[in-house]
């Protein structure tokens, strides 16, 4: 998947239901070349990319459950069955 995909999709807190921002960046492992976290931001979905959020949270990877076709859902995924 490319990141111009994920990006600008609404992020979804799975565990309190709550809405985090949109995917705006991502913080990539320059080593092995793969995505270590995604910087969620910004109330609003703009066509121009501000200098830096100040208010951006970075969501780990491995938060990260399910990558839809209009979101992204993060939370810890129960393992009890």
């Amino acid at each position: 998947m490319r990141f111009s995909e994920i990006q600008k999709k609404e992020v979804i807190d799975a565990t309190k239901g709550s809405f985090l921002g949109f995917v705006q960046d991502a913080t990539i492992d320059i080593k092995n070349g793969k995505v270590e976290s995604l910087h969620v931001g910004g109330g609003e979905r703009s066509i121009f990319f501000e200098a830096k959020d100040k208010d951006a949270k970075r969501v780990r990877l491995e938060d990260v459950t399910t990558i839809g076709k209009d979101i992204v859902l993060v939370g810890k995924k129960d393992d009890k069955k």
